[in-house]
């Protein structure tokens, strides 16, 4: 039986904070398959790492370590040359296994023992996914898969937005969809509080479903769901995968049942920690070929983006600056109801990292 702390138990001084430790034998979202053409060489922070993401010569995604370890300067400031990232400060040249292979300055031997850590890394449809453990334990079986990421069945668009906060306050407010009603007026109405809720958790994965009977849509969605002024029932369920993939799915149908018509989305919420105090926002938008069209999936995705960018980023940015060092936890909150799948996604966070440390321990006593 899940207990969760009532608003009374809550009134106790914080204790101190500390750095919250990142699940590091994950797969995380490292960035879309598109951004990598044309040799570009993209360098992104993950869990506090400088990584470097680029194709290889036989168009391959790889994934090193964006640090040249002669002077520190930032790799993808570079250049690609034939399958070789050469540092655009001093010219030394790394391939895919992260060993430094050129030296226009001298003998190789001079910088034999020079290297940058190396990632596993799949690209899977239009996404990438980097292991941030090492790399020879990187588990595919844990590969997070999406129907909704078949272009043969689905319209789909994608989106991404960096975030001024920890992670987890990201993925606390996907998994509390009560706050569209107040938060995002063109997205919710009052029925989407006096919804019916569900919560249950399974292994590392937590599913909320919120089901909303007897409701117009707001005119922005009515378009996307081509429901007009039509009353109807709204189901999101939201599937969250340790430790922060998550997929919202949106079913419309008609109030009388006859489900003479049935329309929905699947959006992916991918949240990765750039920082303790910054997030890298991917999402992807989809919509079934046989109700929906290309422009109408652009048009949810446009919804979702300004609702994203105007509403949720400005909250959850001015939420991290109003807590500063400390984890929301430690401070101990006024949890509701409302709150239930968050807090078992990060007891179930938390059971991961510590087993994580556990296997550390053991590989070092």
């Amino acid at each position: 039986m899940t207990s969760i702390r009532t608003q009374a138990e809550t009134h106790l001084p914080a204790q101190p904070s500390e750095k919250r430790p990142f699940l590091r034998d994950a797969w995380y979202a490292a960035g879309f398959a598109s951004e990598l053409s044309g040799g570009a060489l993209v360098g992104r922070r993950i869990l506090d790492d400088p990584i470097l993401l680029y194709r290889d010569e036989d168009g391959t995604a790889v994934a090193i370590g964006d640090r040249c370890p002669h002077r520190f300067a930032p790799l993808h400031k570079g250049r690609l040359e034939s399958g070789i990232v050469r540092c655009g400060y001093h010219g030394l040249g790394f391939d895919r296994t992260g060993h430094c292979v050129l030296n226009p300055h001298g003998s190789l031997a001079a910088t034999s023992t020079l290297s940058v850590p190396t990632y596993r890394l799949v690209e899977h449809g239009e996404l990438l996914w980097i292991w941030m453990g090492t790399p020879d334990t990187a588990d595919e079986a844990l590969l997070p898969r999406y129907d909704s990421l078949d272009p043969q069945r689905f319209f789909m668009g994608t989106g991404y937005l960096h975030g001024n906060a920890h992670y987890e306050l990201m993925s606390d407010n996907i998994l509390d969809l009560s706050h569209i009603e107040f938060l995002h007026p063109a997205l919710g109405t009052d029925a989407v509080s006096r919804a019916k809720v569900e919560v249950a958790s399974n292994g590392d994965s937590v599913v909320t479903t919120r089901r909303m009977i007897g409701e117009v849509l707001p005119p922005r969605l009515a378009h996307v769901y081509q429901s007009g002024d039509t009353v109807v029932n709204r189901t999101m369920q939201v599937t969250w995968q340790a430790p922060a993939n998550m997929l919202l799915t949106v079913t419309i149908e008609p109030t009388d049942g006859s489900g003479e018509w049935v329309r929905g989305s699947s959006t992916l919420h991918l949240f990765t920690p750039e920082t303790q105090h910054s997030t890298h926002y991917f999402y992807v938008a989809s919509m079934l070929r046989d109700s929906a069209t290309q422009e109408l999936t652009t048009a949810f995705l446009d919804a979702l983006g300004r609702a994203f960018v105007s509403e949720d980023k400005a909250m959850i940015d001015a939420q991290q600056a109003m807590l500063g060092d400390d984890d929301i936890m430690d401070l101990r909150p006024g949890l509701l109801a409302i709150d239930k799948a968050a807090v078992l996604a990060r007891r179930t966070l938390d059971r991961l990292v510590a087993a994580q440390a556990g296997k550390v321990g053991a590989s070092t006593a």
